[in-house]
């Protein structure tokens, strides 16, 4: 019943928000912050930096009135979400309108490029894995929103999930994918923690929820995303104490080969 500091996982280290990082140009003239970096997820050096398998997860923006210039990734795939604004992508033979809830997921190869072109910003929120090598990536953009799915209840007792519809499967080169969660109010998810190979991520979209993470109860806000510590110590679940909805952006990556392996604790 008592905190051991010398022991505990510090789970503040698992957790941070967009505002605390530097803001930098990436992917052709998005505005972007870390949110979570790469670093050791079982003995992280700084906070937010837990990254094994993907290479980065960030917030970016566009500006008003503005485009980005035509980019292309050799042997990187990034994966945006639009949390608010709207806009217009290109990427080879598509084009396709932005807006709350959609989904890109740009392959490696393929040049493309956002454009705003309302008097508000863009807002989303990206993730960048690197190619396997002899990864063959697809040929097109993947586009997808979760607003017209079928929800699935019942995980963890309390999360609804809003599977991503997209007109072409996306080809992660992890064992990975994305789904939109939403708790009712006054309701809360089932405690369970995750073990080696596994990355799971949780972005609040919508909502300040109350975060039940291994012997801490946070605030989580929109913007800020956790990484649960891989090494089965550390239970977690989300909380929805308000009469409002809530959304979660989740990030699932497997690595089952990992999973055996030991490594110093």
């Amino acid at each position: 019943a008592y905190r051991h500091p010398e022991v505990d996982t510090d789970v503040h280290l698992y957790i941070s928000h967009w505002r605390n990082a530097t803001p930098v140009e990436d992917h052709g003239g998005l505005i972007e912050r870390d949110i979570l970096t790469r670093g050791d997820p079982l003995h992280p050096d700084r906070k937010g930096a837990v990254l094994k398998y993907i290479k980065a997860y960030r917030r970016g923006v566009l500006q008003p009135r503005t485009d980005t210039v035509p980019k292309r990734h050799a042997a990187e795939q990034v994966f945006f979400y639009i949390s608010s604004g709207k806009g217009r992508v290109e990427a080879g033979t598509k084009t396709a309108e932005l807006e709350a809830g959609t989904a890109i997921f740009v392959p490696a190869g393929l040049e493309y490029r956002f454009l705003n072109g309302s008097d508000e910003q863009l807002e989303l929120y990206i993730v960048v894995e690197e190619t396997a090598p002899g990864f063959v990536p697809n040929t097109e953009i993947s586009l997808g929103s979760y607003r017209d799915s079928r929800p699935i209840y019942g995980a963890h007792s309390a999360h609804i999930a809003h599977p991503i519809l997209y007109d072409v499967e996306p080809k992660f080169s992890n064992p990975m994918g994305f789904i939109v969660v939403s708790i009712d109010n006054f309701d809360i998810a089932q405690p369970h923690t995750h073990g080696r190979g596994t990355e799971e991520i949780w972005l609040q979209l919508r909502g300040r929820s109350l975060l039940f993470f291994g012997n801490r109860l946070l605030w989580q806000e929109p913007g800020e995303a956790f990484l649960i510590p891989p090494n089965n110590k550390v239970p977690h679940c989300s909380i929805n104490h308000t009469d409002e909805p809530m959304l979660w952006l989740y990030m699932g990556c497997r690595h089952p080969e990992d999973a055996d392996k030991k490594e110093k604790e």
